[in-house]
Formats: structure tokens, sequence, C-alpha cells
């Protein structure tokens, strides 16, 4: 579709929502000359579509795919300005921006600000800028949910990583929102009255709470609060384990459950839910998958991605590295999904496509029960990439 690079993607009212990421570092960074669209939400016809041919890049019609709804405005963001400078002088922007939560009670999309700059070379910085932003079609504007104090860090700091020292940039028992919880926030979703979403960086699962949002559009930013660090309790029978889950970075829930998808640790977690969407406590979460943890020494995992289920209730975890995504099924702590040295996975995007660098983003379903997913291909031109694929069992 014509959605430069998309990393997120929410069906609502039979219509496709897609969020562009902005051009990333295997792209070569941020391009002045290039307008990637970063923090743009584009609307598709999901029916658009053509068989992939392995080498061959999409047809006009699929390559016009894409209506703009709702485009980057500062404040709340802060977007790169190309006349400022170059984009590694620009210690504030809040991009690359990264997943998409609807809810529809309130009529809002969210979306995080992973807050960074992709620099040329494969280089990324660090930016202290995270945040969260929403977009309300009730006034058609957007607004802040969740922004980091970027004043509380020392530029030097701002290197690959950001110390999580920083985060929360204040006190947040004695200070108003926004309190700068999320150090890297990359997922999020709505589940009863809360937003919840997720610090790779700082392996923290933050609560929003939405009533105030909800009851008019030019609400403040909610009131939020840390639920979840990378130590839990997780029951194996009738034991209880102290386990230690690093890089949160996707989030689903179902059925009273919530699930936590780690990228560095690789796996999938899910703990219980109340009636109103709130973590029932004390937090004692159960193991639903593994995939391929974080190996320091080849710097490679499985990249853990996304996590959605189809209408049937089966989940289903997408991983970039190899572009694959990996039917779980029905999640069951009784026996755990093996994605090391377990099945061949539902898709290969290397094999599909041909391209041994393709990758997967985000991933959701449409009510016919078709997976539709983000990734970082070139199927349109050699400047802009990216491609909105769908797939189906195959028959045979």
């Amino acid at each position: 579709a014509a959605v430069p690079w998309p990393r997120g993607l929410e069906f609502v009212d039979g219509e496709l929502v897609v969020l562009a990421r902005g051009r990333h570092r295997r792209a070569g960074g941020v391009d002045p000359s290039i307008a990637d669209r970063s923090g743009a939400l584009f609307v598709l016809d999901p029916e658009v579509a053509e068989p992939v041919v392995p080498g061959q890049l999409a047809g006009p019609e699929v390559a016009a795919n894409a209506r703009l709804i709702a485009a980057p405005t500062a404040p709340p963001f802060l977007v790169y300005d190309p006349q400022a400078g170059p984009p590694e002088s620009d210690t504030l922007m809040d991009r690359p921006y990264c997943t998409l939560a609807w809810d529809a009670a309130s009529e809002n999309f969210f979306i995080c600000g992973y807050s960074g700059v992709d620099l040329p070379g494969g280089v990324f910085r660090k930016n202290a800028t995270d945040s969260i932003h929403r977009f309300d079609r009730r006034d058609g504007a957007w607004h802040t949910v969740e922004l980091h104090d970027a004043a509380v860090v020392p530029k030097e700091e701002l290197t690959r990583v950001v110390p999580n020292g920083y985060y929360p940039h204040h006190d947040p028992t004695r200070n108003a929102a926004p309190h700068g919880l999320l150090n890297g926030p990359d997922g999020a979703t709505v589940v009863g009255r809360y937003l919840y979403a997720v610090g790779k960086d700082n392996h923290t699962l933050a609560q929003y709470d939405l009533t105030e949002i909800r009851a008019r559009p030019d609400a403040g930013a909610p009131e939020g609060r840390a639920v979840l660090g990378e130590r839990v309790d997780v029951r194996f029978g009738d034991q209880l384990r102290e386990l230690q889950f690093l890089g949160h970075s996707a989030l689903a829930a179902r059925d009273g459950w919530l699930y936590v998808g780690y990228r560095t640790s690789s796996a999938v977690v899910r703990f219980p839910l109340d009636s109103d969407g709130d973590l029932v406590r004390p937090v004692v979460g159960e193991l639903i998958a593994v995939f391929q943890p974080w190996d320091p020494e080849l710097g490679k995992s499985a990249n853990l991605m996304d996590l959605a289920f189809d209408p049937s209730g089966d989940l289903y975890v997408a991983c970039a590295r190899g572009g694959r995504v990996w039917r779980v099924g029905r999640p069951d702590p009784e026996r755990v999904f093996d994605g090391i040295d377990g099945e061949h996975p539902w898709v290969d995007l290397v094999e599909l496509t041909g391209n041994p660098r393709a990758g997967v983003g985000n991933i959701t379903f449409d009510a016919a029960g078709r997976l539709l997913f983000c990734s970082g291909n070139y199927d349109t031109d050699s400047r802009m990439a990216g491609v909105i694929y769908r797939a189906t069992a195959n028959p045979q």
C-alpha cells in the first residue's frame, strides 16, 4: 500500500487504519529529502490486493492504496524540522513511531513515540522525549498521553540507550502527569478502562486510566502508573517461580488475560485481569510461548514484535527475524509453545517473497480471519519502502 514504513494497524468500522513509522536505519536513517510521513495515520482498502510474485514490485492499484486521515502536529509531536539542521543535531524529535491502539469508547487512536534518531550508517541514538500521543476523532486533534521531560537527561547521556535511572522524570506521587514512565515505548493496547503500554528499554508495563479522555476530547494527560517490571512471579503447576523478563515489547488481550511479549527474553507471558481491565493482584503470570532469546555474541534474537488473536481465539506471534509469524494456537500454560525447536512458522516471509531481508512488524486479523501484517520491504520503489501483506492458510 501507499503507507511508507508501516508500523501499526487496526480495523475500525470496517476500514484498515495504518501508522507510518518513519524511515528506519536499515534504509539509511532520516533523510530530509524523503517525505516518509512519520507519525501519520492512513486508511486503506484491505480488499485491494494482488498475489505476491517474488522479485516483482507492487502494481499501481496497490501502490496507491492509502488515504491520509491524520498528520502529526506540533504540539504534541516533537517533529523533525529539516530546516533546523541535520537529523543528528535534533535531540528532541520523538520519532520513530510504533504500534497503533484503538479505543472505541473514546474514538481515540494511540501511538508510541520511541524517541530517537536513526542515523546514516545504521547507528541509532536514543532521545529522551519518549511519548504516547492520541488522535481523537471527536475533535480531529492530537493530544498528549505520555511525554518524558528531556531536560532531566544530560545530552552526553543520549547514546544508543538512555540510562533507566532517568525514568520516570519526577516523583509520580507528588507531581501531575505526564510522568515519563516508559523508556522506549513500542507497544500498547486498550483493555476495559485502561490503556496499557510497554517500555522496551526500561522493561516496564504502564497503565493509564482512560476515564477522563472518554468523557471529553480535551482531557489532559491521564494519570499513569508502572504496574509491572522485569521480575514477575510465574505459576508452574502449583508452584510459583520468580523470573526475569526483559524487553517488554508487545501487548494483546483476550478472555480476561493480558498477554505481554518480551523482545529481549523472547517469551510470551499472560496475566489475569479483573472486570475493569485491571491486573489481578498479587500479579502472577503464566508462561505461554518461548522463542529464540537474545544472544549477546551474535547480537541476534527472534526479535519478537507483536501479538494478535484471530477471531477463533488462536494466538499468533510476529518475529521480525526471518520475517516469521508463528501460530501458537489456543494459549495453554500446560503446553508452552516452542518457537525455538518447534514446527515451521505459519508465515515465512523470506520464503514467500524471496527477499532475504524481509521482516515482519505489527499484525492483526480481519473479520474473515485473514492475517494482515506490516513489513519494511521494498515492494514499491527504491526510495519509499513498506508493504501491508495479507496471508491466508493454504487450502492444499
